[in-house]
């Protein structure tokens, strides 16, 4: 098998110096923070930088993916909003209109929501939990953007041999927020500060690719779009600036099979499928109903302790009344999980 992914140490501000114009299906990539985090190495962008220094880099790496993506293919870009001195920077306003600019047409936009829980305490909420007042508000980062761009209009394509994806995965796409959970600790291994979770690039690369397309990450850090890309039987390239890096993106795709990922449950649109998704949520309906039917017998046995046996005090005094309403509840649970089954 030909070369899947190709890791370059150069610099994304030059792509179509050593990358063919209009060569590329995808992109995809989460871009350094701005003034935030020291990458170690010389040229990077963001660090000591200021924000329009910032901004005129990114735009462009912006006019390079540009130049190398065929037409009427997509880019897609991963960002945070930055806390400053001066203020919130709303970068991810800012980088619409620095695409927008070299020639890219604002497609969609996705909330990449980090659960409850699953993200570090920030400064900000330790801030105003020291002083829960009005006006003292303050809160925990818990967001990012995916903004969708597309270059020109979409060509045309023969899907008469292409998979159409089941309706769970569709359904699961379709709303514009996306529930994953963060990396807060990478691995010991891969030194990464900012590595993002697979499950990001690779429903991007899904939506958004063929078999067989290429994806190109500008930013490759440790390489998790390159191991996703080749997992799904898509070729990629892989531009780092940092040498380092460049050796942890080899020692990651190298031990992966390419077209390894398992994604029966995302193209199957058999009776079969079908038959399993509704035979999942009976046995789930089921095993509601046999935990509600325990609440229920359970309230009822207690309740008839409490009333020394009779169940004709249910109406005397507080705690029968209590037991009543307890009784009441997991009975119409039992009931209208009847009528769900």
């Amino acid at each position: 098998m030909k070369e899947t992914t190709k890791i370059l140490n150069e610099d994304s501000r030059q792509l179509s110096k050593f990358i063919k114009k209009e060569s590329i299906d995808f992109v995809t990539f989460s871009p350094p923070y701005w003034n935030l985090r020291d990458y170690n190495f010389s040229g990077q962008i963001g660090f000591k930088q200021s924000y329009d220094e910032y901004m005129e880099d990114m735009k462009k790496v912006f006019l390079e993916c540009f130049k190398v993506l065929k037409n009427g293919r997509f880019m897609a870009i991963n960002i945070g909003t930055v806390v400053s001195n001066e203020g919130m920077k709303f970068i991810a306003g800012d980088f619409v209109k620095k695409s927008m600019e070299v020639g890219f047409v604002f497609r969609k936009d996705v909330i990449w929501h980090k659960p409850r829980g699953t993200t570090k305490w920030q400064r900000g909420a330790t801030q105003f939990s020291q002083n829960p007042y009005p006006l003292k508000f303050n809160t925990n980062i818990n967001h990012e953007y995916i903004l969708i761009f597309q270059k020109g209009d979409l060509v045309d394509i023969d899907y008469t041999n292409i998979s159409k994806f089941n309706r769970q995965f569709v359904r699961k796409m379709a709303y514009s927020t996306w529930n994953i959970i963060p990396i807060n600790s990478p691995k010991n291994d891969e030194k990464h500060v900012a590595p993002f979770p697979e499950e990001l690039p690779r429903r991007l690369i899904i939506l958004f690719t063929f078999k067989n397309d290429i994806v190109l990450d500008p930013f490759a850090g440790c390489g998790t779009t390159n191991k996703v890309a080749k997992e799904l039987g898509r070729k990629s390239i892989a531009i780092e600036l940092s040498s380092e890096y460049c050796n942890l993106i080899k020692k990651k795709v190298m031990n992966v099979k390419f077209n390894s990922y398992n994604d029966s449950e995302i193209y199957d649109n058999s009776a079969n499928y079908d038959i399993k998704k509704s035979k999942e949520k009976l046995d789930n309906a089921k095993k509601n109903y046999d935990r509600a039917k325990r609440e229920h017998k359970k309230a009822l046995s207690k309740l008839s302790k409490e009333n020394g046996g009779s169940m004709h005090q249910i109406m005397l005094g507080g705690k029968c009344i209590s037991q009543h309403r307890k009784k009441s509840i997991a009975l119409k649970k039992l009931k209208n999980l009847k009528k769900g089954i």
